[in-house]
């Protein structure tokens, strides 16, 4: 699915993760049971060093309040204002009612405001975009996208191939009407891999052999458990280095933006080699693919291309591309326009006394 927008801009984006920061180094007794080896290797490939992971009390609504509330009083927005929060997130505060409506009342929006989730993961921050961009082309003036995850609620935390890769983080980010500002989206799915990247028990479908195509997921052991994430890691890995090329490249056709227009190419953070892989095989420089999250944060779902765009240090006016890929299993690329962003440093939530 291709489409265009022309009357929505992004004015601003902020990020929170919570306080709790954990170093993988820390974790050579804890989770790698003294294997060195193979802590150093995570390091090296994927690139992990810290992460910032929640309480058992902090969820996406807490972190999402702290972000959006910077945001909104950074660009000195009245929160009557808004047209409608968007919560983009496949960890929940509740199952019903939806995290948006909770952060709602959280952030004392107008009844006038409408709140919805979409559950979406890795990729979420597109889709997210994606929506609220039909959103203001339809006549809305303002929306609050909210956008992020809890995943290590989901991990044990001493499963050494998953613990170490997961961060928990929450998006803020304003999207408003403007008079002309082209956006372009390039946005697929394909639910024949839905089993790939799973919490299988927790929700309303009883987990059972005959309904995955993975034989190995029902397969629990000490620290996974059917209430956990499950990760094909090397189908995942393989299927995103297919994908997001030649979503980028499709993007870039679709939008005839000519590449060396573009400032950035941002790619999701959820594995320094695979960035690096992608990068090669499409032959971007390196000063236009920035690949630093996974090294300070892990990987954040959906949170970690606005994260990106947190951490870089960008010009006044910008044209940049998006890509990710993640549970669905879905993908997705835009090339966007950007102008008199505003941006802080990533927030570090801390619990209110």
């Amino acid at each position: 699915m291709k489409t265009r927008f022309d009357k929505a801009k992004i004015s601003g984006i902020c990020v929170s993760v919570p306080e709790h920061k954990i170093c993988i180094d820390d974790e050579l007794e804890s989770v790698f049971s003294n294997d060195i080896k193979t802590l150093k290797r995570m390091k090296k490939v994927i690139g992990l060093n810290t992460r910032y992971i929640c309480d058992e009390n902090t969820c996406v609504s807490d972190l999402g309040k702290h972000a959006a509330n910077t945001l909104l009083q950074g660009l000195n927005i009245d929160k009557n204002s808004l047209d409608a929060l968007i919560v983009v997130t496949q960890s929940p505060d509740f199952f019903m009612p939806s995290t948006a409506c909770y952060l709602h009342q959280l952030l004392n929006l107008s009844s006038k405001t409408i709140a919805f989730d979409l559950g979406q993961a890795c990729a979420g921050y597109l889709y997210g975009l994606f929506v609220a961009h039909s959103l203001i082309q339809s006549g809305l003036g303002k929306i609050l996208l909210v956008c992020g995850d809890t995943l290590s609620k989901f991990i044990h935390p001493k499963n050494m191939n998953l613990a170490p890769i997961f961060g928990d983080g929450v998006s803020a980010t304003l999207i408003e009407k403007t008079d002309f500002n082209e956006a372009f989206f390039e946005l697929g799915s394909d639910g024949k891999y839905f089993d790939k990247l799973i919490i299988p028990k927790g929700a309303m479908r009883i987990p059972k052999a005959d309904i995955f195509n993975d034989d190995s997921l029902m397969q629990t052991e000490e620290f996974r458990q059917l209430e956990n994430l499950y990760m094909d890691g090397a189908n995942i890995f393989n299927m995103a280095l297919e994908c997001e090329p030649k979503s980028f490249k499709e993007i870039l056709e679709f939008s005839k933006v000519d590449e060396k227009d573009i400032a950035f190419h941002l790619f999701h953070q959820s594995n320094a080699y695979l960035v690096d892989c992608i990068k090669e095989e499409l032959k971007l420089n390196d000063d236009k693919v920035p690949n630093f999250i996974m090294e300070k944060y892990a990987n954040l779902s959906a949170c970690s291309l606005p994260a990106l765009l947190c951490e870089l240090d960008t010009p006044k006016e910008f044209k940049a591309s998006l890509s990710a890929f993640g549970a669905g299993l879905s993908w997705g690329s835009a090339v966007l326009n950007f102008k008199d962003l505003y941006t802080k440093d990533i927030l570090i939530y801390t619990k209110e006394k």
